[in-house]
């Protein structure tokens, strides 16, 4: 992600970028639980990293790189989670807020229109 930083340094002040869920930092998960959502949030970070709108804000190396990176770590947690159904139960489903986080983050892009200031926002709170 540090290969990614923008050259130049401009001010850039958007309203409300999202946040990482301090639930989520808080919350003593098994280490099964703990290796479910970290593969979701490499899931849902992958995702919103190789759409076609990075590819114009971002270095090609460096984003290649990132995300060879981290479908590299996803297989690896792949091949050793069980299954999710049976890890999380009850109201406090942390899948579900990494799921709401990264939705927040789409619509993050969204309303700024998936500028570079914006996706520099996302890449500061990756």
């Amino acid at each position: 992600l540090q290969d990614m930083a923008p050259s130049h340094t401009q001010p850039c002040h958007l309203q409300e970028p999202p946040f990482f869920p301090d639930t989520l930092l808080r919350n003593n998960l098994h280490p099964h639980q703990a290796a479910a959502a970290a593969l979701r949030i490499l899931q849902r970070l992958f995702h919103t990293l190789s759409t076609n709108s990075t590819r114009q804000h971002w270095p090609t190396q460096a984003r290649n790189d990132l995300l060879n990176k981290l479908q590299h770590h996803i297989h690896h947690l792949e091949q050793c989670r069980p299954d999710n159904a049976t890890l999380f139960k009850g109201p406090r489903n942390p899948l579900l807020t990494i799921n709401r986080y990264f939705k927040d983050i789409h619509l993050f892009l969204h309303a700024h229109n998936h500028s570079a200031c914006a996706w520099d926002h996302v890449r500061l709170e990756a």
